[in-house]
């Protein structure tokens, strides 16, 4: 969701800025496990060498997302949410982690991964898919 905000050529993107606005405009809060501030500079790194993004904006782009100062929690608390979600759904550990930081802070989960959601959906009806 996140890598939306900076690549021009993502699909949904309106609707990830739409999310990003509401944000900075104090309306909504986010918060996500700790390593999503990994996963969006390695994101963004790959699209910059995949030519998706000027190496002339990758660090003005990692630089914005780092001011935003997203709420980012440790999931050290959260191992056995973690591994449960994962089990049941078949997913990552990464995708399980966002799973038990929303459920923890009784928050939606926005996602643009169609898979992840599809997966979720009959049982988590706090994931919400992003689309047009």
């Amino acid at each position: 969701m996140v890598l939306k905000w900076y690549l021009d050529d993502e699909i949904h993107g309106n609707e990830a800025l739409t999310l990003l606005n509401s944000f900075v405009d104090n309306e909504i809060d986010l918060v996500a496990p700790a390593l999503l501030e990994y996963e969006v500079i390695s994101g963004l790194i790959i699209a910059q060498r995949r030519g998706r993004i000027p190496e002339s904006t990758l660090a003005d782009a990692i630089s914005a997302f780092q001011a935003l100062n997203i709420r980012m929690e440790d999931i050290s608390e959260l191992g056995l949410r973690v591994l449960f979600y994962s089990n049941k759904y078949d997913r990552s550990a990464y995708d399980a982690a966002y799973l038990a930081i929303a459920e923890q802070f009784k928050a939606e989960f926005v996602t643009a991964d169609k898979a992840l959601y599809n997966a979720v959906r009959k049982d988590l009806s706090w994931v919400k898919l992003i689309q047009s």
